[in-house]
C-alpha cells in the first residue's frame, strides 16, 4: 500500500527532524524506516530529495555508522542501486573480485533483472559490467558470469519430453560420463534454460541415475563454480527453499556482525516474498522465523532491533536497551573483501529492484511478479501435498 502525500510529507519531517541538531534519534529513525515497505520507501526517497536538496542516503550516512547504519543506509536506496553498489564493491575496489557478491547480484536472476542491473550500473559508473567482470574474474566463474549477463533465459520457450530426455543425456555426457567434467556446457544449460524446464530435467536425471544433480555437482566440480552450480539447481527447484535456507545460516552465523542477513534483510523485506520465505523457514527447522532472529547475538541491539521490524518479526523486548541508544562499534560492511558469516559461500537470486523513471521520480519495480505468483501457488500446493502425506 502507498503512502498519501500527507502521510509522506510527514514522514520525511520526522525522518529529518531525528537527525537534526546534536545526536540523532535513533528510537524513532527505526521506527520510521523499519515500519515502511520498499514501495512507500521509494516515495520516502524521492520527496526528500525534493524537499531537502540532498538525498536521504546522504544523511543517514552522516549521522549512524557501523551494523546499524548499513541497515538504514542500505534500505534508504533504491534496491537496484544496493545491487550494483555491490557489484563496484566486489570488483573496483578489491584487488580480486568478491565471488559472493556478484553472486548474490547475478546468479539465478530473469532476463528483466539482468538488464534492469546493466542498465543502471551504466548510467550511475559509467562502465558496463561486462567490462568490469571480465577484467577481475578469470576462468570457469568469468564465464558463468558473462553467461548470465547476456539475459538469454529462455523463459518463455515451450520445452517437450525430448527435449528433458536429451537434456538429461548433454547433462551426463558432461559430467558423470567423462573423466573431466564441463563446465562449460553445464554453464549454458543452467543459465539459459526455464526453470519448470530444469525442473523436469533433474526429476528425469534422478530418475534415469538414481542420484540427485546436486550429487552428481558436488562429486564432478570444485570451488566457486562447484557453489555457483548448486545455487542455480537450487533455485530451479525452489527459489524460497533456497533463500530460507540462506536466512538461516545467515541469522546461526557465529559472527555477530550479520553482514549477510543485513543484505538479505535490505533485499526480501517486500511483504509477499517475504512471507513465502517464512512459510517454508517455519516448516524447515525447529524454531520459527521470529524466534531465531531474536535468539541471534548482535554487535549491536539497534541493528537487530530495525531488522525486527524490516522483518516483520516482534521483538522479545518492548524497547531499545539504553534508552534507545547502543554501542557503536564501527564494522565497514562496504568492505568488499568481508568474508564474516557464511561469506566465502555463494548465495542466489532475488525477486525485487528498484528502477529510476525518467522523470527522475523513483519505484518499486517488482519484477518476476509474475514468477512470485505461480511459484506462490507451486509452494503452496506442495506443502499442502507434504502436510497431508504426513
Amino acid at each position: 500500500m502507498l503512502l498519501n502525500q500527507d502521510e509522506v510529507n510527514k514522514t520525511i519531517k520526522e525522518l529529518r527532524g531525528t537527525m537534526k541538531g546534536l545526536g540523532t534519534n535513533e528510537k524513532t529513525l527505526i521506527e520510521i524506516l523499519g515500519s515502511k515497505t520498499p514501495k512507500q520507501m521509494s516515495q520516502i526517497m524521492s520527496r526528500y530529495h525534493n524537499s531537502y536538496g540532498h538525498t536521504l542516503y546522504q544523511h543517514i550516512e552522516k549521522e549512524v555508522h557501523g551494523s546499524f547504519g548499513d541497515v538504514c543506509k542500505g534500505v534508504s536506496v533504491p534496491i537496484i542501486e544496493f545491487d550494483c553498489d555491490l557489484i563496484y564493491q566486489a570488483c573496483d575496489l578489491t584487488f580480486t573480485a568478491n565471488y559472493t557478491y556478484l553472486t548474490e547480484v547475478l546468479v539465478g536472476r530473469t532476463n528483466h533483472d539482468i538488464k534492469a542491473i546493466k542498465t543502471y550500473y551504466k548510467d550511475k559508473y559509467n562502465k558496463t559490467i561486462e567490462e568490469v567482470i571480465s577484467k577481475k574474474c578469470y576462468g570457469d566463474m568469468k564465464r558463468l558470469y558473462l553467461t548470465c549477463l547476456e539475459a538469454k533465459r529462455e523463459e518463455t520457450k515451450e520445452y517437450s519430453e525430448e527435449d528433458v530426455v536429451n537434456d538429461v543425456e548433454t547433462l551426463y555426457n558432461a559430467t558423470e560420463a567423462k573423466w573431466n567434467a564441463s563446465e562449460k556446457i553445464v554453464t549454458d544449460i543452467l543459465c539459459h534454460r526455464q526453470f519448470q524446464h530444469l525442473r523436469n530435467v533433474f526429476y528425469a536425471y534422478q530418475n534415469k541415475y538414481h542420484k540427485p544433480f546436486t550429487q552428481v555437482i558436488e562429486n564432478k566440480f570444485i570451488g566457486p563454480i562447484r557453489k555457483n552450480f548448486l545455487i542455480l539447481v537450487k533455485s530451479a527447484l525452489n527459489r524460497y527453499q533456497y533463500i530460507a535456507e540462506q536466512f538461516n545460516k545467515a541469522i546461526n552465523a557465529t559472527t555477530i556482525q550479520h553482514t549477510k542477513l543485513i543484505r538479505y534483510t535490505i533485499r526480501y523485506r517486500t511483504p509477499v516474498i517475504l512471507e513465502l520465505i517464512k512459510e517454508i523457514y517455519n516448516k524447515n527447522y525447529d524454531r520459527t522465523f521470529g524466534d531465531d532472529l531474536n535468539n541471534a547475538m548482535f554487535v549491536d541491539d539497534r541493528t537487530k532491533e530495525l531488522i525486527l521490524l524490516l522483518l516483520n518479526e516482534k521483538s522479545k523486548s518492548d524497547e531499545l536497551d539504553n534508552g534507545g541508544k547502543s554501542r557503536d562499534i564501527d564494522f565497514n560492511f562496504d568492505n568488499a573483501n568481508d568474508e564474516s558469516d557464511d561469506e566465502n559461500e555463494k548465495e542466489g537470486n532475488i525477486e525485487e529492484i528498484q528502477i529510476s523513471r525518467e522523470d527522475g521520480s523513483l519505484e518499486t519495480d517488482q519484477i518476476v511478479q509474475e514468477d512470485v505468483t505461480k511459484n506462490e501457488k507451486e509452494v503452496k500446493d506442495t506443502l499442502q501435498k507434504e502436510a497431508k502425506e504426513e
